[in-house]
């Protein structure tokens, strides 16, 4: 299994970090990907150059100017994208997530 964290921030089809939904295509035009959830709204996002996305920001902001508060766990971004944050088993979460969780 991959290790990775979102840092507790949602899939952005918007982010510039995402490829546009024809890259890679031997034929100009061709589309090589669809966006999972609702493709006519947000295939048009996908590989936008324009400006960073909200979520580019937070991202960058959760990475590098939060130095005191720390994610103590790699799976942490997962389990508060996943809602693990609240709830009945979120003692452990919360105590161990700090930055996904948004508690800094």
């Amino acid at each position: 299994m991959t290790k990775y964290s979102s840092y507790g921030i949602k899939y952005d089809y918007a982010s510039l970090m995402h490829y546009d939904d024809h890259m890679g295509a031997k034929t100009w035009g061709v589309k090589t990907m669809e966006a999972k959830f609702d493709p006519a709204h947000n295939d048009d996002k996908m590989g936008q150059r324009d400006a960073l996305a909200d979520s580019d920001t937070e991202a960058l902001r959760r990475m590098y100017c939060l130095p005191k508060c720390h994610d103590k766990h790699v799976y942490c971004g997962l389990w508060a994208t996943n809602g693990q944050c609240e709830g009945n088993n979120s003692t452990f979460v919360l105590e161990n997530c700090q930055m996904s969780c948004s508690k800094c």
